[in-house]
């Protein structure tokens, strides 16, 4: 009878951790959309805002916000350049082509000169009110620019997905 109990159990364990047999381990997480324009958008808030350029965390352009003289792809801007105390190349690092949820805590160092967005990457940067990492789905060309990105923000140094 114990034998029985144990190849039951044992089958019940390998059924419910393994992958093979494809178990729904509940939703996947969703993560806010958004378009990343020239304009500018504010991360806490989610959105674009064009009335108070003061509240964007950061835009598109097509210029390296470091190195102006590298041009014709799309860079994201840190929108406070106004703010002495967070210049651009301190404000976002290129975390790669990994999911969104797998990054969990602010890196330590970000990139000194920010490569390029590109569709796939994800991206931590830092914000007026904290940080977003985002991950970017799409981007327009070198006259349309324009990031289409899901995103998460936190007011800390860790994100809740």
């Amino acid at each position: 009878m114990k034998t029985k109990h144990f190849f039951l159990l044992s089958f019940l364990l390998l059924f419910f951790s393994c992958d093979i047999f494809n178990v729904d381990r509940g939703p996947d997480i969703e993560y806010k959309k958004g378009r990343l324009l020239h304009d500018g958008f504010d991360f806490s808030q989610g959105i674009t805002d064009t009335v108070k350029w003061e509240n964007n965390d950061g835009d598109i352009v097509n210029w390296s916000p470091v190195n102006p003289q590298k041009r014709n792809k799309l860079w994201y801007r840190p929108g406070f350049g106004f703010t002495p105390s967070l210049p651009p190349d301190n404000s976002q690092k290129n975390m790669g082509n990994f999911p969104l949820d797998s990054i969990i805590t602010v890196p330590s160092k970000f990139d000194s000169d920010p490569a390029p967005l590109i569709i796939g990457n994800t991206y931590v940067v830092k914000c007026l009110d904290g940080y977003a990492k985002f991950k970017v789905l799409d981007l327009g060309n070198n006259n349309d620019w324009w990031a289409d990105i899901e995103f998460e923000f936190t007011s800390g140094n860790k994100f809740d997905k």
